[in-house]
C-alpha cells in the first residue's frame, strides 16, 4: 500500500520587486528636498526615510498611529513596513504616493524603464 502526503500551503501573494522598490525613492527624495514639516513644533527638513514614515503612515489610514515611549525619553511612532507589501499593494502605495504628491505640488523627476 502507498500512502502519498500532500503538502498544504496558502496561496500567498508575490512580493514587490526591485523595479517597484526603485520607484519611490526619487519620489520620497522629492518631497525631502521640497518640503519642510512640523517636527516637535519647529518646522523643518526631513529625510526621505522619514517622509516614508510618515507617508506611509497616511496611506495606510492612520489617523491615531501607534506611539511607543523612546528608551530615554521621547516618543517613536512605529511605522508601517512596505516591504510587507505584495505587488498589488505597493502598486497602490505607488499610486498613491504620485498623487499625494501631485496633491502637495511635489514635482517628481521622471522615471523610465523600471518596472512597477
Amino acid at each position: 500500500m502507498t500512502i502519498a502526503f500532500v503538502t498544504l500551503c496558502p496561496i500567498c501573494e508575490e512580493r514587490r520587486n526591485a523595479g517597484q522598490n526603485a520607484l519611490q525613492w526619487p519620489i520620497l527624495r522629492s518631497w525631502a528636498e521640497q518640503k519642510q514639516w512640523p517636527v516637535n513644533g519647529v518646522m523643518c527638513w526631513l529625510n526621505d526615510e522619514e517622509w516614508k514614515d510618515v507617508l506611509t503612515a497616511t496611506f495606510e489610514g492612520e489617523t491615531a498611529p501607534r506611539l511607543a515611549p523612546g528608551l530615554e525619553g521621547g516618543v517613536v511612532m512605529l511605522g508601517r513596513r512596505t516591504s510587507r507589501y505584495g505587488k498589488k499593494r505597493f502598486s497602490e502605495w505607488l499610486e498613491w504616493l504620485n498623487a499625494a504628491s501631485h496633491h502637495a505640488g511635489i514635482k517628481i523627476p521622471a522615471q523610465k524603464g523600471v518596472e512597477q
